[in-house]
């Protein structure tokens, strides 16, 4: 749903939050960009009186500050924010009921719980083992993970992983082949989500002008331009429809590849569950064509063939795909990326099938407007006129 057509659906309450953030972005940002500063001033300084596509034209401008400031508070919030928003991204869930986004996050709260269980029985069970395997990497990513997150009470301040922490954290969970899926579980270890606080993260994440919360109607709102903005804070760029159809193109044996990759049970599962563990792992596409999906002897050509192939199965029509294969994986998801905003140009199902009823009535009182014609004696009106 776009920021124009979230707007068009609230009323000045629900949008309060959302333009109060947007104003503190603009007072900090008009004195170094011009452009921004010019659009304030059309609007005499008063955003709150900003009409829906006045409002969606100055989010546009103000959206790369939006995202530093976006970095900045998500990394001070506790973990339930990330476990929400994982969940607020997710395709379908940009308008959803209240009570529904509760439902999935108790549902994602038991996951990650139990694979935190699962996890931490697998560290303590090669605590003692010589070499590297599966538990022991799993246990260097803990102790690296406590380390960060308790590091911070030497010096007498609140104890939490800062943005530079992470980055570091995800580049060794990446070295170790651990998935995003179990980094959180793992983190859930040291600093567990709370079961019930949905309410107050939304309410939160309302202040921070991500969400729009629809009292009356018990809804919560995400436009599509912050769902992009948190994607890619998250290191995602692909949206899961985009994923999910990359992975439906891939063979069974690519599939067990990527989950063999991750430490992942890949024997005796069905090409479904297949698709929805790597799904649910969140692992980044980009890994998946780059390293995942080949065997151990796959030569660069070979690669490089399988990424042309791809692109064939993908149905991507591009003058040039690429001579590397970082370059054809660009291709992919630009392609991949650029026909989502290509749709609000396509007329949908619904659309079609409205004008095809528009046009099937005009057609019948056409085509009794012809025969009505036909009938008539011209011979005889001409005489009378």
């Amino acid at each position: 749903m776009k920021l124009s057509q979230v707007l068009s659906s609230i009323n000045q309450v629900e949008k309060s939050k959302f333009i109060s953030c947007l104003d503190r972005l603009c007072s900090a940002a008009i004195h170094t960009d011009k452009q921004l500063a010019n659009s304030v001033q059309k609007l005499d300084g008063q955003i709150k009186n900003a009409s829906g596509s006045e409002i969606t034209a100055l989010f546009s401008l103000v959206s790369s500050h939006f995202k530093v400031a976006l970095k900045e508070q998500i990394a001070m919030s506790g973990p339930e924010i990330s476990l929400l928003l994982n969940i607020l991204t997710r395709d379908g869930n940009s308008v959803a009921r209240l009570s529904w986004i509760e439902s999935l996050y108790e549902k994602e709260w038991s996951e990650l719980r139990n694979t935190s269980k699962t996890l931490q029985s697998e560290i303590i069970a090669s605590k003692d083992a010589e070499g590297f395997e599966r538990g022991t990497l799993l246990g260097i990513y803990h102790d690296c993970v406590h380390e960060a997150f308790f590091n911070d009470e030497k010096i007498n301040r609140e104890a939490k992983i800062t943005d530079d922490e992470r980055s570091i954290l995800n580049v060794l969970a990446d070295r170790l082949n651990i998935s995003m899926d179990e980094t959180s579980a793992i983190e859930n270890l040291i600093n567990p989500v709370p079961k019930n606080n949905v309410i107050e993260a939304l309410n939160s994440l309302r202040e921070m002008g991500v969400v729009f919360i629809n009292r009356k109607r018990s809804e919560v709102l995400i436009a599509n331009e912050i769902i992009d903005i948190l994607n890619c804070l998250q290191g995602k760029e692909l949206a899961d429809k985009h994923t999910l159809r990359v992975l439906r193109s891939l063979t069974d044996a690519e599939l067990s590849n990527i989950l063999k990759h991750y430490g992942k049970k890949n024997r005796g599962i069905a090409r479904t569950d297949k698709i929805h563990t790597v799904i649910h792992s969140q692992i980044a596409v980009r890994n998946i064509l780059l390293r995942d999906i080949y065997n151990v002897n796959d030569t660069q050509n070979q690669r490089k063939e399988r990424l042309k192939n791809l692109i064939i199965e993908l149905d991507i029509n591009v003058s040039k795909i690429g001579s590397t294969l970082g370059e054809r994986i660009n291709v992919i998801i630009d392609t991949l990326n650029q026909s989502a905003d290509d749709e609000f140009n396509v007329l949908s199902a619904a659309g079609f099938k409205e004008m095809y009823t528009a046009l099937k009535a005009v057609f019948v009182k056409l085509v009794v407007a012809i025969t009505m014609l036909c009938t008539l004696n011209f011979d005889d009106f001409s005489l009378r006129v």
